[in-house]
This record gives structure tokens, C-alpha cells and sequence, in this order.
């Protein structure tokens, strides 16, 4: 069934019901009915769709770009973790930059082969961009690995407290010794008026 199905690949979304339905028919009067009921269940793809498997199908060379550049990225997005080197990240950006423009090229080349209309172009390079990309996440290259060993973070150095700040809480704590003497000097001056008063009262016989 895989001949009926990459045939199918290629029919236009407007002529892909009819086209489906005759290949369905056609397995089931060679007594391939399984088939047939498989066949029969395949959606019609949008346009968005459709251009898109037809780069992916027939431009492999631009697509396998992309593909290289998305695990050199992943594979600097490590190393710039790891290790802190971000030059690789910035030349693979850089080559999935170029990949991209080249996959726009092919996308554009195959909407004007079949008389697309251009507003088509982004979803298109959307859909394929995501495509290559599930690929390759796939395969659990991107993202940070379980077993990826982070270099240890370097202690922070202790903040610089503020001047004003400061100053305001040594007048504060100058503040409260300076009562705290108040208060011990008026106890003690308390205590020796007690102590007057009574000896006072000896004198008198009172």
C-alpha cells in the first residue's frame, strides 16, 4: 500500500477526495479490502500541509540543513551550560539562519510550481521547521539531559549594604544605649533618694 499511499502524496488538495476514493476502490476490487478501508480513511491535507510534504519530500538536501543545524544547536546549548562557550551556540544559530532561508527558497519555488498564493509561505516554513524539530527532539537531543553535569554556581558576594542605612541604624543603636544610661541613672539616683528619706525618718523617731 505504500505505492498507493505516495501517490496520494502528490495529488493537489482539491483533487485528493476523488483520487483516494478511486485508489480505495481500486484495492478493494483486488480483493485488498484492509487496504482499501485504510486508504479510504486518509484525510484530505490542507494546502499548508500538502506544500509542506511536498518540500520535505523532494527538497531533502535543504531539509537535512536544517536538521544538522538543530542538533549543532542542541549540542552548544550544552556546551554553553557546561562549560560557558557560547561561540558554537552563536555559529549554529547562524547555520540555522541559512538553513531556514534556504527551506523559504524551496517553499517558495514549489508554491509558484503550483500556482500557490505567497501568503501560504510562513505556515508552510512553520510546519516544516516543526516537523524536523520533533524529529530531532526525537531522539532526546534538545533540552538539558537528566545526566547533564552542571558546573557549580559561583557564591555570590555579599551584598553592599547601604550607607544611609547604616548610618541610620548606628544613631538608632546610640539612641537606645543612651537611654538605657537614662534609665539606669535615674534608678540610681531613685534608689539613693529612698535611701535618704529613710535615714531621715531614723533621725526623727518617726
Amino acid at each position: 500500500m505504500q505505492d498507493e499511499r505516495a501517490d496520494l502524496a502528490d495529488v493537489p488538495p482539491e483533487e485528493f477526495v476523488a483520487a483516494r476514493d478511486a485508489v480505495a476502490k481500486k484495492l478493494k476490487s483486488e480483493g485488498r479490502s484492509d487496504e482499501a478501508t485504510a486508504v479510504k480513511k486518509l484525510r484530505k491535507p490542507t494546502v499548508t500541509r500538502w506544500v509542506a510534504d511536498q518540500v520535505l519530500r523532494r527538497h531533502a538536501r535543504e531539509v537535512d540543513a536544517l536538521r544538522s543545524a538543530l542538533r549543532r544547536i542542541a549540542a552548544a546549548q550544552e556546551a554553553a551550560i557546561t562549560r560557558g562557550d557560547r561561540d558554537a551556540l552563536a555559529s549554529a544559530t547562524a547555520e540555522r539562519r541559512d538553513a531556514m532561508a534556504a527551506l523559504g527558497q524551496a517553499v517558495d519555488d514549489v508554491l509558484a510550481r503550483d500556482e500557490r498564493p505567497g501568503h501560504h509561505h510562513d505556515e508552510v516554513l512553520g510546519a516544516i521547521e516543526a516537523d524536523v524539530t520533533a524529529e530531532v527532539a526525537s531522539g532526546g537531543t534538545f533540552g538539558v539531559r537528566d545526566d547533564l553535569e552542571l558546573p557549580a554556581r559561583p557564591a555570590r558576594p555579599p551584598a553592599r549594604r547601604d550607607r544611609v542605612a547604616e548610618r541610620r541604624e548606628a544613631q538608632a543603636r546610640t539612641a537606645v544605649e543612651a537611654a538605657e544610661a537614662r534609665v539606669t541613672r535615674a534608678r540610681e539616683e531613685l534608689a539613693n533618694a529612698e535611701a535618704a528619706l529613710a535615714a531621715l525618718r531614723e533621725r526623727q523617731g518617726t
